[in-house]
């Protein structure tokens, strides 16, 4: 595959990651992978304070990665070793794992920063200009990505919660008329009744409403007249 079809291979698999439904984490492997096969580095940090994705860190205390998201702004380290005190423990474990330079970049989109990457290599250099603005562009589709499945999430929470209460007028307004009916009395009356008998027990209003209509509940008191 040439560069320009594998270019279009990895903004196409990214995007699927929403269409497809396929979650953050399988957004953001996609990216380290795209990245590392498109780009002339070794391996990639992705840094997610906003994101709770397992493999990959919410919190770090120093490195361009960090700078990048603090700032906005990429940050390219040729030589890491020239800034062990600028970043003591980051340089240090970069060294270990054989990576000597760094270029870090922003995962932003609409404005919102959501983390950021940090390209590693294991050469003393930093990515070219035209390598640079393909991982930018990377990011911001991977970005853009991860907001659209944060912004999935929201909704169907809300869709759900929404749902729920639905269903919960829905049983209680079924209780309400059944036990009027029943009863003898007003639906006023009778949502008054089981709203007393939830309290008294301790019990979800909605919980007496769906056992009073499922027959399961010990009705007795609800149907007594008040007094007796």
């Amino acid at each position: 595959m040439d560069r320009e079809s594998a270019v279009c291979a990895a903004f196409a698999s990214l995007t699927a990651s929403v269409t497809e439904d396929l979650g953050p984490g399988r957004v953001v492997d996609t990216l380290s992978s795209e990245c590392v096969r498109l780009l002339p580095i070794e391996s990639m940090e992705v840094f997610l304070p906003g994101l709770e994705i397992e493999r990959y860190p919410a919190l770090v205390e120093e490195g361009p990665a960090l700078e990048s998201f603090e700032t906005g702004n990429a940050v390219a380290v040729e030589d890491l070793a020239a800034e062990i005190r600028r970043w003591p423990g980051y340089v240090a474990r970069m060294a270990e794992q054989g990576y000597v330079a760094v270029s870090a970049i922003p995962l932003r989109a609409m404005e919102e920063t959501v983390g950021s990457i940090a390209f590693l290599s294991a050469e003393t250099s930093v990515l070219s200009d035209e390598d640079h603005r393909l991982g930018q562009a990377l990011a911001d589709v991977a970005a853009l990505c991860l907001l659209q499945h944060r912004e999935l999430h929201h909704y169907r929470t809300l869709s759900a919660q929404l749902q729920t209460a639905l269903d919960s007028r829905v049983i209680i307004e079924q209780a309400k008329g059944m036990l009027a009916e029943r009863a003898g009395i007003d639906v006023a009356t009778a949502f008054r009744r089981l709203r007393a008998y939830a309290r008294g027990s301790s019990r979800k209003l909605v919980e007496v409403a769906r056992e009073f209509v499922e027959g399961t509940l010990d009705s007795e008191k609800l149907l007594q007249p008040r007094g007796r």
